[in-house]
């Protein structure tokens, strides 16, 4: 029994040895976080501060210099609603989440026309929306405004009482189905899909610029 004790020993000399001796980390590293997707700031001007970018402000590549390098960049057009030119990042991670991200970018409805007819192909979904793939170079977008980020967790089971216990109560909520529920944040410009079966959305957009959707039930907790 002597030469295990004797290891640990050893290993315990070590391990005290490289935590006085050894770097000290940087400041960086004993920085606190400012951009987990719960810390939003709200901007004088109605605009606000998430993942630390100034959405409502923010270009693309302000968004870029963030995020990493794009995934693509598509034309979205629902079945019900106008397109929007969007911006898809691969997969990004800052705090405990993993998630997927993109950003919709601010253009007119002629420049929206004119990306759809120059789209080689398209992409239909069950739902009856289409995806117009865009093979522009992102620096030719990178000075548009990004006008909404939307975020989507990788890890599933995202439950009420996490959304809760970080943002707190929904002003109003809106039932999607049975197995989904979207609340809904006016004063940070947020909304968040909670779905049992397909994962969890955050859709952040300058509170200025928020628009509370039809059919909407105010939450009585907030009453």
């Amino acid at each position: 029994m002597k030469t295990p004790l004797a290891i640990l020993a050893i290993v315990a000399v070590l391990m005290l040895a490289f935590q006085l001796f050894g770097p000290r980390p940087g400041p960086d590293v004993l920085q606190a976080r400012t951009d987990l997707p719960w810390q939003i700031t709200i901007n004088p001007d109605g605009s606000s501060r998430v993942f630390d970018i100034d959405l409502g402000n923010a270009t693309l590549s302000d968004v870029m210099a963030k995020f990493g390098a794009l995934e693509g960049l598509a034309l979205f057009e629902p079945g019900a609603g106008p397109m929007s030119l969007e911006a898809y990042f691969g997969s990004v991670q800052f705090g405990p989440l993993k998630a997927k991200v993109v950003a919709r970018l601010q253009a007119d409805e002629a420049e929206l026309m004119r990306l759809r007819e120059h789209s080689a192909r398209r992409e239909g979904s069950p739902t009856g929306d289409w995806k117009y793939p865009i093979s522009d170079d992102p620096v030719a977008h990178a000075q548009r405004h990004v006008t909404a980020i939307t975020y989507l967790p990788a890890t599933r089971g995202l439950d009420a009482d996490f959304f809760r216990a970080r943002f707190g109560e929904p002003v109003a909520r809106l039932r999607e189905n049975e197995q989904a529920e979207s609340w809904f944040y006016p004063e940070l410009g947020l909304a968040v899909l909670i779905d049992e079966e397909a994962g969890e959305v955050l859709e952040y957009q300058p509170p200025r610029d928020f628009v509370m959707p039809p059919g909407v039930s105010p939450n009585p907790a907030r009453q």
